[in-house]
């Protein structure tokens, strides 16, 4: 198994943390702020040393091209001077892109040197003398308060708006609105009796030609289309803790556009399920899809976030409840509310509004969501998972309080892991769904203490075998937009989009495939070295040969050269057995070798034969070890 720290329970502070914590704020508070005065002022003569060196190499390079532009230049050349006005564009486009990551960067650190000495001062001089905690220093330098000015000064400007009613839907009949051809996919991959091939239904509604008024022929290789595997690779149950996060990956990327062409919008996901004759329900709510400043139609976005850290109720908060609501939620009726990041946020206002909405919460599981500063109303038993370098859960600049009584009305757990850093990871990664999945399925495997323990016995009445899944979409009313992710790109998409290309064709040329998605999942903060393709494919039984799956990899990893990847994720469905999932995850170790970790997911569609017949060993988690060499040669089969 991959080295990491193993999950351990925050217990509050000890005798000896509160002693040093004295002294970091005796001691360290002022060496810190003559430390960040310090680096302020060399921060300011480095930007200025780096804009005039910056300067005068731009000046240089202009001056060349003066030089050289009467001049004939042999073929191949890397760059054409810049003699008309089209290439100077495009020259200054080169500049600005490689320079833009760079002066975010730069701008950020001299931010954070110019108020960090500030914010630290008003609050040393706030502890000795009380009416400095007072307006406007409290309301700048508190996150509630701060928040809500934020909130308040986006909307005088058409930022951050929240106030939208939510508009809901079934995530299908969505899906037939706006994809109709994906739709109809659909229908033929669940109709086990409809045929080996799949041919488009007559009178399909073809949404471009109606749009453009052109009369179009038929749709060119229906199958190439994207989107149509992630949507056919739809989960129909929840067993375990670890399939609640991945569960949670999934809905965030069946809403996320910017993937491929996937519906904008908010998946909430409800899982029923009759235990001794009671109807158990969880409700899972997305994680943020977009950071852009202004409201889009999908109402998990960066608006939401503030809004919720502002204390108001979010667009997303109110269809929540009346997406509960609609699914016949009863009193009594025991709900888990789960999330992750923005979703926990979300199922923590839910849990404060459900008792007035009728609904009987009993639980909430959260991961990489920060709790500190929500309400969290008696009654209610949290399990709160978080990674101990993740950024997320401490944004809030408040940590969780301790409760650990499992026999009292008040009880939040949380659990608290550290998984080893691959190479080329950034902490990022860290944030990321499938990552809080592994340490799941650790917690589940070996749980760090009894209370944790007792939490999952409770949770496990909602888990296992006769469940009903329900996706249902959430968008704020008013004709509002699609938002991409980020406002701006830093980054040349050209390459990328090259080696999605490239990745999908050949994994589609593959004997047996049916359709192919590539894409690098949005589960959290944007990473660029673990790159996901689903796959619908006739059979398994191919996928599950050892020396076949080495050729893939080593295939897949030669493509990824350019892009740095350090792991591939294949998540695969065959249509002659339904029910069943098979993902396998390759990600590089720190002293080098592979970690291959394969699930399978198995719902109540699968024949049990099927599942004797592929997987005799069973159907847990398991991890294989690879050498450093498993998978040479990789080629630079990218740069061809």
């Amino acid at each position: 198994m991959l080295s990491q720290l193993p999950p351990h329970l925050w217990r509050g502070r000890s005798a000896a943390g509160w002693t040093a914590l004295v002294l970091g704020f005796v001691v360290g508070l002022p060496l810190a702020l003559a430390v960040g005065l310090a680096l302020l002022g060399v921060g300011v003569a480095a930007a200025v040393v780096a804009l005039v060196v910056g300067f005068i190499a731009l000046v240089a390079e202009w001056a060349w091209y003066a030089i050289e532009r009467g001049r004939e230049q042999p073929y191949p050349f890397p760059v054409p001077a810049p003699r008309q006005r089209r290439s100077r564009r495009t020259a200054l486009s080169g500049l600005y892109l490689s320079a833009a990551p760079r002066l975010t960067g730069g701008v950020a650190r001299v931010t954070g040197w110019l108020l960090a000495p500030l914010a630290l001062l008003v609050g040393v001089v706030g502890i000795v003398v009380p009416r400095w905690r007072a307006r406007p220093y409290l309301a700048v330098f508190t996150l509630p308060a701060l928040l809500r000015k934020t909130v308040g000064l986006g909307r005088k400007r058409g930022l951050l708006r929240d106030g939208h009613d939510a508009v809901l839907l079934g995530y299908d009949d969505l899906l037939e609105q706006q994809f109709p051809l994906l739709h109809d996919f659909l229908r033929w991959w669940d109709d086990p009796g409809a045929g080996d091939e799949y041919t488009p239904s007559p009178g399909l509604v073809d949404v471009p030609a109606g749009l453009l008024g052109l009369e179009l022929g038929p749709v060119p290789d229906p199958l190439g289309r994207t989107g149509l595997a992630a949507g056919g690779m739809r989960r129909r149950s929840v067993h375990t803790l670890r399939d609640l996060l991945l569960s949670q990956r999934e809905i965030d990327d069946l809403c996320d556009p910017d993937l491929d062409e996937r519906i904008d919008t908010a998946v909430i996901r409800l899982v029923e399920r009759v235990h001794e004759g009671v109807r158990h329900w969880i409700v899972q709510f997305p994680s943020t899809k977009s950071w852009h400043p202004r409201p889009g139609v999908a109402p998990n976005d960066l608006t939401a976030d503030l809004v919720i850290g502002a204390e108001y109720e979010a667009t997303i908060t109110r269809a929540a409840l009346a997406t509960m609501r609609e699914a016949g939620i009863a009193p009594g009726e025991p709900v888990v509310l789960a999330g992750f990041s923005l979703g926990g946020m979300v199922a923590a206002q839910v849990a404060a509004h459900a008792h007035a909405a009728g609904f009987s919460v009993t639980h909430l599981v959260v991961a990489g969501s920060p709790l500190g500063r929500l309400p969290i109303p008696s009654g209610i038993r949290t399990l709160a998972i978080e990674h101990v370098l993740d950024l997320v859960p401490r944004i809030d600049g408040r940590e969780n309080p301790v409760r650990l009584d499992l026999d009292g009305s008040d009880v939040l757990v949380t659990v608290k892991a550290g998984p080893a850093l691959t190479p080329g990871f950034r902490l990022g990664a860290l944030h990321e769904a499938i990552a809080y999945a592994d340490t799941a399925g650790l917690i589940e495997k070996e749980p760090p203490g009894a209370s944790v323990a007792a939490l999952l016995a409770e949770l496990r009445p909602f888990f296992g075998d006769g469940q009903t899944v329900h996706d249902r979409a959430a968008l704020r009313a008013g004709d509002l937009p699609a938002r991409p992710a980020v406002p701006f790109s830093l980054h040349s998409t050209l390459e990328q989009g090259i080696t999605e290309e490239a990745l999908r064709q050949t994994l589609r040329r593959l004997a047996g495939v049916y359709a192919v998605d590539v894409y690098q999942s949005r589960g959290g903060l944007a990473t660029t070295i673990l790159w996901s393709a689903d796959l619908l494919v006739r059979t398994l039984d191919a996928w599950l040969v050892a020396t076949r799956r080495a050729a893939i990899y080593r295939g897949l990893l030669s493509l990824l050269g350019r892009r740095r990847a350090v792991g591939i994720h294949l998540r695969l469905q065959a249509r002659a057995t339904p029910g069943l999932i098979w993902e396998a995850t390759l990600q590089r170790m720190p002293d080098g070798r592979w970690r291959e970790t394969i699930d399978v997911t198995v719902d109540d569609r699968a024949r049990a034969a099927d599942i004797v017949r592929l997987f005799p060993d069973g159907v847990k988690t398991r991890v294989v070890l690879h050498r450093p060499d498993a998978f040479e040669p990789v080629l630079d089969a990218a740069g061809i």
